[in-house]
Formats: structure tokens, sequence, C-alpha cells
């Protein structure tokens, strides 16, 4: 038996209990009462009155409002189940609602004259109305208890729905984290580890390559593999000191666009670029999405297709900047296998730009070619509209 329903058998019997003392010790009981009495009514108290203090422990939470009425109507002719009436009148008002539970105070109130007709006593009068004034008390109780019970209940509720919201938002941030670090972490690396493997296949293909080539490409590699190393340190030093001060990836922008068009043009591509005098996009988080955007279009076309001839071309108006990254069908015959990728860059990308306001589109073109283009919101025009 858990402890829960030990707890309702012993208030139960004390329920018993107590209706059985205010039934012995009312002026009506069957102890010291009328002795002169009809003897079938005298057995008639003592059967029902056990049979209503029993059903304390049987009916008493089970069907309240029907117990209930059974027990008021007993009390009318059992002297011994006078009290049952009360627990009766205070169990419906603590389990059902006030309406129901007015009309059982109501209906109790209404049986104590045939009851003081049937078992006459001094002072009729002052009778009926301690009892009547005791039954809407201990309804009165009972709403009490049971407004309290439905408040704690609500309370709880509530505090389980907060706990359940707060959990669900650290886990959306958790989240959001995550697919940040994904994010960026892609983007550093990606850059780097694709130009390290385009010049070690380069030197894996050209067996016959000079000196002076090989030691180029050894540099490269080398530069780049530190570069990474660095990139890959800060974002685990990220993650063991949880914590939010700074941040810990490089965040270039269109500035810095010069060097990623030279990496990429060292590592075999013939790019054109045109891209116009932008300095807010250049310093705000618009310029570091689109040198993210030209640094993804690069590093697909070093991967899938290499050598091959790239278009990098930004332009700025009052309805916002385009910027496009078009490149031909790669001129190479026997091209290097591509390093594996996880497919995540473009997802990566199109998070970037819908965040920012933007849409980005990315399809093959005739030819063999592909077409990275994006537009994003200009943040120059917005502030002046401002």
């Amino acid at each position: 038996m858990d402890s829960y329903r030990r707890r309702e058998l012993i208030v139960d019997t004390v329920m018993v209990i107590a209706a059985l003392g205010a039934g012995l010790t009312s002026e009506q009981n069957i102890l010291y009462g009328d002795p002169h009495g009809p003897v079938a009514l005298r057995v008639a108290d003592v059967v029902l009155g056990t049979a209503c203090l029993a059903g304390i422990w049987i009916w008493r939470r089970r069907r309240p409002v029907a117990f209930a009425v059974a027990a008021i109507v007993i009390g009318i002719v059992s002297t011994l189940a006078g009290g049952v009436g009360l627990i009766c009148a205070f169990t419906v008002a603590e389990y059902r609602h006030w309406r129901i539970a007015v009309a059982i105070s109501v209906l109790a109130a209404v049986a104590i004259p045939p009851a003081l007709a049937l078992y006459p006593v001094p002072h009729a009068g002052r009778a009926f109305a301690v009892g009547a004034l005791a039954t809407f008390a201990v309804t009165g109780w009972g709403m009490f208890v049971r407004a309290r019970r439905l408040l704690l209940d609500s309370m709880r509720r509530r505090l389980r729905e907060a706990e359940q919201a707060a959990t669900e938002r650290a886990a959306t941030a958790r989240r959001a984290e995550r697919e940040r670090i994904a994010r960026e972490m892609h983007d550093v690396l990606a850059h780097r580890l694709s130009l390290i493997a385009i010049h070690a296949g380069a030197l894996e293909y050209h067996r016959g390559a000079s000196a002076e080539d090989i030691a180029a490409a050894a540099a490269v590699i080398r530069g780049n593999t530190h570069d990474a190393l660095t990139d890959l340190r800060q974002v685990i030093g990220l993650l063991r000191e949880d914590t939010d001060e700074g941040h810990p990836f490089p965040r270039p922008t269109l500035a810095d666009l010069p060097v990623l068009l030279r990496e990429s043009r060292e590592a075999g591509l013939e790019v054109a670029c045109t891209v116009p005098q932008l300095e807010l996009a250049s310093t705000s988080a618009t310029g570091r999405i689109l040198y993210r955007i030209v640094q993804e279009g690069l590093t697909n076309v070093r991967k899938h297709a290499p050598k091959a001839k790239v278009v990098v071309r930004v332009e700025d108006s009052e309805h916002g900047i385009d910027v496009l990254v078009h490149n031909e069908a790669s001129p190479v015959d026997r091209p290097i296998v591509p390093p594996p990728g996880s497919g995540t860059g473009l997802t990566g990308l199109r998070e970037r730009v819908h965040l920012a306001g933007g849409r980005i589109e990315s399809d093959p073109m005739p030819g063999g070619g592909f077409r990275l283009h994006a537009w994003l919101p200009n943040p120059a025009a917005d502030r002046e509209g401002s």
C-alpha cells in the first residue's frame, strides 16, 4: 500500500470514529435515548447506522453525492449515523462544484426537522439551528479545502509548464548554438582544408613537377595547415571554457576578399571579380555574410570544378545587394578527386542569408557550370529609411 492510500485510510478511519462519537453523544442516541421506542426502529437505527459508517470507507470518495443523499436519508431514522451527514456535506464540497455542495447542504438541513419529529428533544428549535449551522459550516470548510487544492494544482501545473518551457528554450538555444558553431567551423575549416587537398592532390598527380613547384605547394599546405589548426584550437577552447566572452572564430568581411581571391587563384582558379565600395557592408554583419557567400562559392568550385573560370560579382543598389558566384565547367579532363564534403555548406549559408532577411539560389548551369546567387537587404538603405 502506497503512502497516499495509507493516508486516505487513516483519514477515513478518523472520520468514522468522529461520526460514531457524534452519534453516540447526541440527545437521541441509541444508548440513553427513549427506551420505550419501537424495537424495529431501534434495530433499524443500529443496522442502517453501521452500514452508513462503513460506507465512509467504501463510498465517500467514489460516490460522494449518491452516498451523501443516502446518508442524509438514513440519518432521519438512525441516530447512530447522525454525524455521517456532516462528513458527507464536507466531502461533496471538497470534491464537487459549489452548486452541488450547496444543494446537499440544503437537503441535510431540510432532513433535520423529520429527524427531530421522529426523535423528539427539548429545545427543538435550538437543535435545528445548531444542526443547520454545523452543516453549512462544514460545507464552507470543504469549499475552502477544494479551492486551496485547485489553486495548488494550478500553481504546480504552471510550474511544470514553466519548467518544460524553460527546458525547451534551453534546448533550442543549445541547438542554435551548435548550429552556429557548425556553420562557423565549416566556413573556417572547409576553406583551409580544400586548399590543402587541392595542393596535395596536385603533388600526387604531377609527379614530375619541379622542385620550385613542389616547394611552393608545400609552403601553401604548411601555411593553410597552420591556419586550420589555429582556428580549430580557438573552437575547442570555446567549447571547453563554456564562455560567451569574445568571438572564437575569424570574422572576415569584404575587406578580406583580396586574400581569399589570391588563395583561390594560387589553387588554380581563374577568378574575375567585380566588387564596388561597400563601406557599411564591409564592416557590418552583411559584409561578413557577403564574404561567406563568396568563400563558399569558391570552395565548392575548387572541390568540384578545379581550374574553372569563375566570375564573382557584387552589385549594390537601393533595393539591396546582389552577389553572384558563377563558374564554367572544369577544363581538366581528369579532375583531382575532391575532398569529401558534409553537404552542409550551402545549408548553413541559406540559414545565414535567411536570418539576415535575404534569399539565395544555387543551381547547375547548362554546359556543366554552377551558379550561386544571393540577395541581401542593403543596411545603408535601411539606415537612411529609418
